[in-house]
């Protein structure tokens, strides 16, 4: 225990530099270091400490950065700088040096322990109150993946280890990797009324949802659906907010019904995607296969592939796509940032939504750009906004986390 600087393990804890250890937390810190934890993970898997230790590195892994911070602090105070020309060692340097390196022994080991304890959880199912389920309302941050089942309870899907994490009624929900969940049915029979579920997904992030009939979803960032964990109706309903690709598992039996700010979408099995997000105050609909049916009021259109359904007040406008256009309305699908026939504002949106920072149009700032193409959305902000000021009419800067569009002068 004495073999790291007692604030970096303060820090690790999420303790003040002042407050103390308690026992346990003491006794846990010496299991690391002296590699007692590894003989203790050779328990059964249903032993409490798997849970604890996997608890205790996800409190590190938290607050790692900051770690890693306080030892660069203290090791660029006591270690002389670097130099071409060999330099004895100070005592105290090399205390430091071995402190370094029994820390990064430390959180070397704590990983290792829950790399074991995430094995061990997916050979060994957990029961339904292992996963961390939060009872009060999770802050809004923009940070976090949030399920939040029928009673109100969430679950924050980016702490929740991978594999099984809930059951609910006969339908098991899973988390798997690259951000996505499935929910898989148990029975043969799908019986009672339907238990809603909602998928919350913040900026700068996308996820896929398999639903229990095999469709799937892909969502954009600061999107939300809402649906059933299992659809035991007539048809099967779902609501979303923001904006989703749509891969619907064929059931003519079983229409496929998207409601989205008043529009209703309906289908049997077909590709399509969906835009809806409450900035837009519109609902585009894009067709890539099959044949939807779009009703916004009294107003009902069909369309076919290559098609798209703009939905405004009680009017519905019907529009043929190129092959290029198609792409573009899918660009956020593929991993860019669409630039092409888009607005100012649209623009600045997509970038607010993707790069989690704020956006503002200065008055007098034109509406339209000369930009075309699409943008890679693992680009830097910086490099966003270099390749956005190849416009000939406006200008965008950072200022102070906001990105601000006003014309070129």
């Amino acid at each position: 225990m004495n073999a790291i600087s007692g604030n970096i393990t303060q820090l690790a804890l999420g303790k003040n530099d002042d407050a103390p250890l308690t026992r346990d937390e003491q006794e846990i810190c010496e299991e690391w270091t002296s590699g007692k934890a590894s003989d203790y993970m050779k328990v059964d898997a249903e032993d409490p400490r798997i849970l604890e230790y996997a608890g205790l590195y996800d409190k590190l892994e938290n607050k790692k950065d900051e770690v890693w911070e306080s030892i660069e602090a203290a090791h660029s105070i006591t270690q002389a700088p670097f130099r071409e020309t060999a330099i004895a060692p100070q005592p105290t340097a090399r205390i430091v040096k071995r402190s370094w390196m029994l820390a990064a022994a430390a959180l070397t080991g704590i990983a290792g322990v829950f790399a074991l304890y995430r094995f061990i959880n997916n050979q060994h199912v957990p029961a339904q109150n292992n996963v961390p389920v939060v009872n009060k309302t999770v802050e809004s941050d923009r940070q976090h993946a949030i399920l939040t089942l029928t009673d109100k309870r969430q679950i924050d899907l980016d702490t929740a280890p991978d594999g099984i994490i809930i059951r609910q009624d006969q339908t098991e929900i899973s988390k798997e990797g690259n951000n996505q969940i499935e929910y898989r049915n148990t029975t043969n029979q799908i019986t009672g009324s339907e238990v809603l579920n909602n998928l919350r997904i913040p900026y700068g992030r996308e996820y896929k949802v398999t639903l229990a009939d095999g469709s799937k979803v892909w969502l954009n960032a600061g999107s939300s659906l809402r649906y059933p964990i299992a659809f035991t109706g007539s048809d099967r309903k779902v609501e979303i907010m923001g904006e989703g690709f749509f891969e619907v598992a064929e059931n003519r039996s079983k229409p496929f019904r998207v409601f989205a700010q008043g529009t209703e979408v309906k289908v049997t099995g077909t590709t399509f995607n969906v835009k809806a997000y409450d900035t837009d105050k519109l609902v585009t609909t894009t067709l890539v296969n099959g044949s939807v049916s779009v009703q916004q009021g009294r107003q009902l259109q069909r369309i076919k592939p290559n098609q798209q359904a703009v939905s405004s007040g009680d009017s519905i406008r019907v529009r043929n796509k190129s092959k290029e256009e198609m792409a573009q309305a899918l660009a956020w699908k593929n991993g860019k940032i669409n630039l092409e026939g888009e607005s100012v504002r649209s623009i600045l949106d997509q970038i607010k939504r993707w790069y989690n920072v704020n956006t503002k149009i200065e008055a007098g700032t034109p509406e339209t750009t000369t930009l075309t193409g699409t943008i890679e959305k693992n680009t830097a902000l910086n490099s966003v906004l270099e390749l956005l000021n190849t416009n000939l009419s406006v200008q965008f800067t950072l200022q102070d986390g906001t990105v601000v569009a006003r014309e070129k002068k």
